[in-house]
C-alpha cells in the first residue's frame, strides 16, 4: 500500500514527503491518496474514522455499492474504471470527502493520477480546492474512458475491414467476444456519468456558482461520452448484423452449388438407374457402341444443364 499526503494553501497544492499517522490526518494534511492492493487492508488503515465501520460493505465491495453514502459530515462515493491491463473489466476507485480531508482510494491496478495532468493555472478557477480536486478526478476518468473507448472503436474498424476483405477469417465467437467487450465499456461509461452526476449533486449544495459551473463542465463532458459510446454499441451491432448477413449468403451459396450438382446428377442417376435393371429383353445391352452413346447423352444433359444454370444466373 503506498500513500500520498498533500496539503492546500493558498490554492496551491504542496505534497508532504513524511509519514503521518492516520489519527493526525485531519489535522495536518487537506488530501491522502491510496494506492491499493488489497481493500481489507485498507478498511483496517481507515478504522479510525468514525462512520467507516457503518460502511465496511460499501468500502470492501464496491461494485455492489454504486449508490454514494452521505451525511452532514462525509460523502462515500464509489467510481468505476476500467483496470490498466484490460480496460473492458472494471475496477473502483473510493472517494472519501470531508469537511477538512479528503481521502482518495486507488487500486494499484490502475495508473490513475489526479491533478498532476491538470493545467496549474486551474487550480486559480477554484474558490474551494475540494471542488478542484473533484474536478480533476472526475477529468482523468473521462480522459481515460476517451482512449478507451478510442482504442475499442480501433478494434470494432478493424474487424470491420476484416469482414469485407476475408469474412472467412472471422468467427462467431471473435464477434461475439467483441460485442461483449463493448457492451462492458458501455456500461463502465454509464456508471461513470450517473456516479460523477450524484457526487457533483450533493458536492454542490454550498453556495459556490463558480466551482459548480466547472464540475459542470466535466458532467457536461460525461454526459457526451456516454452518447458517443452508446452509439459505439449501436455500431458493434450493426457490425454484428453484417457479419450474419455474409455468413447467410455464404451459406446460401454453397447450398445454391449443391442444389446445382444434385439438379444435374438426377437425370444422370435415372439414366443409370434403367441401366442397372437386369431384364432380359433390354435391345441396347446387345449394341457395339451402346456404352459410348449412353456417356454422350449424360455429358450432353450435364453440358446443357450447365449452361442453362449459368445463363440463368444460378451461379452468380
Amino acid at each position: 500500500m503506498n500513500i500520498l499526503y498533500y496539503r492546500f494553501h493558498d490554492k496551491n497544492i504542496e505534497q508532504i514527503v513524511e509519514n503521518i499517522p492516520p489519527q493526525k490526518w485531519i489535522d495536518e494534511v487537506d488530501w491522502v491518496e491510496i494506492h491499493y492492493n488489497n481493500r481489507e487492508e485498507v478498511y483496517d488503515f481507515l478504522s479510525f474514522l468514525p462512520f467507516i465501520k457503518k460502511k465496511r460493505e460499501m468500502l470492501l465491495h464496491p461494485e455492489t455499492h454504486p449508490l454514494p453514502a452521505t451525511d452532514n459530515k462525509y460523502i462515500l462515493q464509489n467510481f468505476v474504471i476500467s483496470k490498466k491491463d484490460n480496460f473492458y473489466d472494471p475496477d473502483y476507485v473510493s472517494l472519501i470527502v470531508m469537511e477538512d480531508l479528503i481521502i482518495n482510494i486507488i487500486p494499484l491496478s490502475n495508473d490513475l493520477v489526479t491533478y498532476k495532468t491538470q493545467p496549474e493555472h486551474l487550480k486559480e478557477q477554484f474558490t474551494d480546492l475540494r471542488f478542484y480536486f473533484a474536478y480533476a478526478l472526475g477529468a482523468e476518468i473521462f480522459n481515460q474512458s476517451i482512449a478507451n473507448m478510442g482504442n475499442a472503436r480501433k478494434r470494432l474498424r478493424k474487424m470491420e475491414k476484416v469482414l469485407i476483405s476475408n469474412p472467412e477469417k472471422l468467427t462467431s465467437i471473435q464477434v461475439m467476444e467483441t460485442l461483449n467487450d463493448i457492451a462492458r465499456l458501455v456500461d463502465i461509461v454509464e456508471d461513470q456519468y450517473v456516479g460523477f452526476g450524484m457526487f457533483s449533486s450533493f458536492l454542490i449544495n454550498e453556495d459556490k456558482e463558480q466551482d459548480k459551473k466547472k464540475l459542470k463542465e466535466v458532467l457536461d463532458s460525461f454526459a457526451e461520452l456516454n452518447r458517443l459510446v452508446v452509439r459505439l454499441e449501436e455500431k458493434a451491432e450493426s457490425f454484428r448484423y453484417q457479419f450474419m448477413l455474409i455468413h447467410q449468403e455464404n451459406s446460401a451459396r454453397r447450398i445454391n452449388i449443391l442444389t446445382i450438382i444434385q439438379a444435374i446428377f438426377v437425370p444422370l442417376t435415372f439414366l443409370a438407374g434403367v441401366y442397372g435393371m437386369n431384364f432380359e429383353n433390354m435391345p441396347e445391352l446387345g449394341w457395339h457402341y451402346a456404352y459410348y452413346v449412353v456417356l454422350g447423352i449424360f455429358f450432353t444433359l450435364a453440358g446443357t444443364l450447365l449452361i442453362f444454370f449459368k445463363k440463368n444466373g444460378w451461379f452468380d
